[in-house]
């Protein structure tokens, strides 16, 4: 903890005098427009961020105060951002409100429980707003496991932590932690295991703070966290972008003008050309995102507003009336369609290859990514979207799809760019693509198939 800290501002987050023997804390900021989930206002606004943000707030707030009814534990909301009386107003006046103190995470948490334990508490659980999923029933779990374990620890799946508890002060869990990284769990695992702590870990859950972490929301009860709908007769085409201004604006001009039917949204990975430039000129809804494919057309889909989601490559063109062909596709009872490939390029040895995906998307009902797959938005968020991997995920997805329905194709073909054939040659190219599908099968890892398929050196330990 920083020295600099004034015995003025100790005081001011220290608790009642008394609390109860359980105390439940939960550390939140005041809900004001371009300072809450910061990290959403690229692809939300400022307005819409703070939107999400009050309402996870509220949801957490809403299990807090459950476990209190049912437990009899005091929840005390832990704030910053805005003064006690401004706090008071946003959240309600039956909560206990204790202003956080410290430069870092680390100290404004080590206080903030230590303040619990003077005041005479026995078993403190710190919880964020940022986990949608967690439930009074988790939080009373971990009251319950702090009976018999030092520390209870709720892993989020981004590599950090959405609950810690603790029966006593603990100090060294809180310092020189690399916070808002992936690393923030095993380092306090870590510190746990040096200092001979008996830990329970929580099951582990979801939190939002990208675009892509929305996802999970736009199923069923968690609908209304979020301030937009899905409209009916409405297509999202989602195109993934990284320095693409060679190809996207003949596949903008496939997809056509926005509308009220049809919404646009390009997701950037960051690119140095005029990406960007060219997609905003077009009408697109545009922001930059977390690289990788996957992330991108989660983070896409995440805020799309259409009943169906059409995923389209920046190198590929649809077909005149392709949104005909959505429709008519999905009125029939499948999970998944895609169109047939056409590549831009002469040549019997492409004909060929061309041949090959009509016999997998036809026969074997697996289409890949160039070949523009489009859902219904209800199918695509209950099973969640792409997984997160750095390659295969169109694979993947379409692999999960098919064990819950069939797959169809559209009658007219996509028309994509042939420069991955002829940059690596075609049966190089050919051949690399069945190594890869022959790794994942295999179980090799993303990382080790995405290297394999860049043609950079493998590591010893491939799996």
């Amino acid at each position: 903890m920083d020295n600099e800290i004034s015995h003025h501002q100790l005081l001011r987050s220290r608790l009642p005098e008394t609390v109860a023997l359980n105390q439940l804390l939960i550390f939140a900021r005041l809900p004001k427009a371009g300072a809450n989930k910061t990290r959403l206002i690229p692809a939300l606004g400022a307005q819409n961020a703070t939107l999400v943000y009050r309402q996870l707030v509220d949801r957490t707030l809403s299990q807090a105060r459950q476990l209190a009814n049912e437990r009899g534990c005091q929840a005390t909301v832990c704030y910053t951002g805005g003064s006690a009386c401004e706090i008071r107003a946003a959240f309600g006046d039956d909560l206990t409100y204790s202003e956080q103190v410290g430069h870092s995470l680390g100290d404004r948490l080590q206080l903030a429980t230590k303040s619990a334990f003077e005041a005479g508490a026995q078993r403190v659980v710190v919880i964020g707003t940022d986990c949608p999923s967690l439930t009074s029933s988790d939080l009373r779990t971990a009251f319950e496991q702090l009976e018999a374990h030092d520390i209870v620890i709720g892993p989020a799946q981004d590599g950090g932590y959405y609950l810690i508890g603790l029966n006593a002060e603990r100090a060294p869990l809180f310092a020189d932690i690399d916070w808002s990284t992936s690393q923030v769990l095993e380092q306090t695992l870590q510190k746990t295991r040096k200092l001979g702590l008996r830990v329970h870990q929580l099951r582990m859950l979801p939190d939002v703070d990208y675009p892509e972490d929305l996802l999970p929301l736009r199923r069923g009860a968690d609908c209304h966290l979020l301030p937009f709908q899905t409209a009916a007769g409405k297509l999202s085409v989602i195109i993934p972008t990284l320095n693409e201004e060679m190809n996207l604006q003949l596949a903008l001009d496939s997809v056509g003008s926005p509308s009220d039917n049809l919404e646009v949204i390009v997701v950037d990975a960051g690119s140095s050309d005029h990406t960007v430039e060219i997609a905003l000129r077009h009408g697109c809804k545009v922001f930059v995102g977390n690289p990788g494919r996957a992330n991108q057309m989660n983070a896409g889909a995440a805020i799309a507003t259409g009943a169906h989601l059409l995923f389209l490559h920046a190198d590929t063109r649809l077909p005149t009336d392709y949104h005909l062909e959505v429709e008519r596709v999905l009125a029939t009872p499948v999970v998944c369609g895609a169109f047939p490939l056409q590549i831009d390029a002469p040549g019997l040895a492409l004909r060929m290859v061309e041949s090959g995906v009509a016999f997998r998307s036809r026969l074997q009902q697996m289409p890949y990514g160039d070949q523009a797959l489009f859902f219904r938005s209800v199918d695509f968020y209950a099973q969640n979207g792409f997984k997160r991997i750095s390659i295969m995920e169109d694979y993947e997805l379409v692999a999960r799809m098919r064990k819950s329905g069939s797959i169809s194709l559209a009658s007219k073909p996509v028309k994509t760019s042939a420069r991955r054939w002829i940059k690596r040659g075609i049966l190089r190219t050919t051949i690399l693509n069945q190594m890869c599908l022959i790794a994942y099968r295999l179980g090799f890892s993303d990382q080790t198939i995405a290297r394999l398929y860049r043609g950079e050196p493998q590591k010893q330990n491939l799996k």
